[in-house]
């Protein structure tokens, strides 16, 4: 599992503390949400963060480069370049979000975390709310 803890407890750290010190209002529920996800190169994280935001699944992804991950498979400690993408999406969208991830991801276990953003803007939470779930129209036709 090419996962890098260290760089995902910083980036936990690093992201509580900009929405924690956001004036911004705190949203009625906790529908908004962070997914971490590694990838092992620009490619493949290029072409899941498209294909997650073409699809609505996430309004918008981060691909953060040069992340250096240690982690123990089957056994053994390994070192790995990877990339982490930082998915901004809704509650709603978590597992298709994760069934599209794994779809694409060509790991054996790809790290998908999410975790609730307690605080965002007013205006950027809707922009996330808006741009993660699928129009209306779109999604009465997917479940004909």
């Amino acid at each position: 599992m090419r996962t890098c803890w260290c760089a995902l407890l910083v980036s936990s750290v690093l992201i509580a503390l900009f929405y924690s010190q956001m004036s911004g209002a705190r949203l009625a529920s906790t529908a908004l949400r962070i997914v971490y996800v590694t990838v092992p190169n620009h490619d493949v994280g290029l072409s899941i963060a498209r294909s997650v935001v073409e699809n609505k699944l996430a309004a918008c992804v981060n691909i953060v480069p040069g992340i250096k991950s240690v982690y123990i498979w089957e056994g053994k400690v390994n070192e790995d370049s990877e990339e982490l993408l930082i998915m901004k999406t809704n509650e709603k969208q978590l597992e298709p979000l994760r069934k599209e991830v794994v779809r694409l991801h060509p790991y054996e276990v790809p790290e998908f975390v999410s975790l609730p953003i307690d605080h965002a803007s007013e205006p950027y939470g809707q922009w996330v709310l808006k741009n993660s779930l699928p129009d209306p129209a779109e999604a009465e036709e997917n479940s004909s």
